[in-house]
């Protein structure tokens, strides 16, 4: 599994999703962006290793309200790749990213592979 996976399932559930760096300009319908942010070893089990992978949310300033539907959306989505990708359990908090004029909150998850 990888960003591939996760950007296909999404897109699949009628999620719009773009690549990082693709989207300029403001905000004007709800999206989500898949990032890889790094592969990490466990300390304690050798051998093992895992992938973090967030998925931004964006909702236009006027949309306050379509945030949190849109993360649930995410998260009923990407449960369909359990076992596999798991939840990282953690949300960011809302803010407003004034570059694209949005709503912005991450949600991470994890996917453990052999390195």
């Amino acid at each position: 599994m990888n960003y591939s996976d996760i950007a296909n399932t999404l897109a699949h559930d009628g999620i719009d999703v773009a690549l990082p760096g693709a989207r300029q300009g403001v905000c004007s319908a709800p999206y989500v962006v898949v990032q890889d942010a790094g592969t990490f070893r466990y300390a304690a089990s050798a051998g093992l290793c895992y992938t973090l992978f967030a998925v931004h949310c964006y909702v236009p300033l006027y949309a306050y309200g379509q945030l949190d539907p849109l993360i649930a959306r995410v998260r009923a989505s990407l449960a369909s790749l359990a076992p596999d990708l798991r939840s990282a359990g953690s949300l960011s908090p809302h803010l407003i990213n004034d570059h694209f004029r949005a709503h912005q909150a991450t949600v991470h998850y994890l996917l453990q592979r052999k390195l």
